[in-house]
């Protein structure tokens, strides 16, 4: 069963990868201004969110298998609209249904990770996350060997990917339900969102914003400002993905020796300095190797962010990772659309330092939470220990 939910995210990863390495020709294609595609993502994460919100009711009603199929036909049906579409006004509303699936997709693939989780007692979230961004890094290496048919070839041949899987999924028995915690008792609820617990959400949520743009924006930044050969984006984007997954396995070694809000700090102003020095970089090879380096410091920052939560309300985990979790989705909203912003303004270059800021602002966070007085009790005490789940 381990085997089948790796598999999940794998598909997902090469889904996510492959749509990411094809944003710069899709620009190109349609002639579309940075802040065109920023809006147009905006709008496709605003439709993530209430997928994601309906997705846990209806993994509670149907299942998770129901979910998958139902997400993965989604995406295959609109990444073949936009692989035919030259317009636009047409693209916004294929985003729209991608990443609202993506959404549903991704909660549905987790609930089934949770549950192998609870049932076995293994702690699988951070492996799997980490399998998630190897694919992602397969994807967009996969992508760019389709350009040389075209890259609108590629959305067919990740829409065949998906396509299987539904037909897999059709032929598996069902897959394990996440049990639900029981609901918290209405006086408790006045204390979920206390400074602590809302230190944390800025964390994760400013960690989501920083790899939301490198995720949408460093293919492009590689190929219109460093090196305009069509591989090399590819590749760029690729080191990123491969570096969060790296950098996923390499956090529960760190964390051995270093308590978890020292660690977010220090990640977050050393990833500030590796984002100056890709921007600054005197070529692509370079440029590349940063953008690998800052993969590597952001990709624990949001898994440590999400375990330090859970100590913090031990007994209302599952409250306590929704609200971080929104808060997370939540910036990916912002991400876009600022970036188009400020590109158009001053220049992709200098709208990527953007990610600068978001290392420093995450050091400061984690310093002030580390400063917060601790409270009785182990609901608010943010110990040091072993990572204890992971997201993207």
């Amino acid at each position: 069963m381990i085997r089948l939910c790796a598999a999940l995210f794998c598909v997902f990863g090469f889904t996510l990868g492959s749509w990411q390495a094809s944003l710069p020709d899709l620009v190109r294609d349609l002639d579309m201004s940075p802040l065109e595609l920023g809006l147009c993502l905006t709008v496709g994460f605003a439709g993530a969110l209430p997928a994601m919100f309906m997705g846990g009711r209806l993994i509670a009603r149907f299942g998770a298998k129901g979910l998958l199929m139902a997400g993965a036909t989604g995406m295959a049906v609109a990444l073949v609209g936009v692989g035919c579409t030259g317009s636009y006004v047409v693209l916004v509303p294929l985003v729209l249904v991608l990443l609202g699936c993506q959404g549903s997709f991704d909660v549905a693939i987790n609930a089934v990770a949770i549950a192998i989780e609870q049932r076995s007692g293994r702690q699988i979230l951070a492996f799997m996350h980490g399998a998630f961004s190897l694919s992602a890094a397969a994807g967009a290496l996969s992508f760019g060997a389709y350009r040389s048919l075209g890259f609108r070839v590629g959305y067919f041949g990740v829409a065949v990917v998906l396509a299987l899987f539904v037909w897999c999924m059709a032929r598996w028995r069902d897959l394990p339900e996440a049990r639900s915690a029981p609901a918290s008792a209405p006086r408790e609820r006045r204390v979920l969102l206390g400074a602590d617990v809302l230190l944390v959400a800025g964390i994760v949520g400013v960690s989501f914003l920083g790899s939301g743009i490198l995720e949408n924006w460093s293919a492009i930044y590689v190929r219109d400002t460093v090196s305009d050969l069509a591989v090399i984006s590819s590749v760029g984007l690729a080191s990123f993905h491969g570096a969060m997954g790296l950098g996923r396995v390499l956090t529960s070694a760190v964390l051995r020796r270093v308590d978890r809000l020292t660690t977010i700090a220090a990640c977050g102003l050393l990833m500030a300095a590796a984002m100056v020095w890709s921007l600054c970089a005197p070529g692509p090879a370079q440029a590349v190797a940063a953008l690998f380096l800052v993969g590597i410091l952001l990709s624990g920052i949001a898994p440590i962010g999400f375990s330090v939560a859970g100590d913090l309300r031990p007994d209302r985990v599952g409250e306590v990772s929704s609200t971080v979790a929104i808060a997370g989705y939540a910036s990916f909203l912002v991400g876009p659309v600022l970036v188009g912003l400020l590109a158009d303004l001053l220049g992709l270059r200098a709208a990527l330092a953007s990610v600068v800021v978001v290392g420093v602002v995450i050091s400061l966070l984690a310093l002030l939470l580390k400063g917060q007085p601790r409270q009785a009790g182990p609901a608010h005490e943010p110990v040091a220990g072993p990572l204890e789940g992971a997201e993207r």
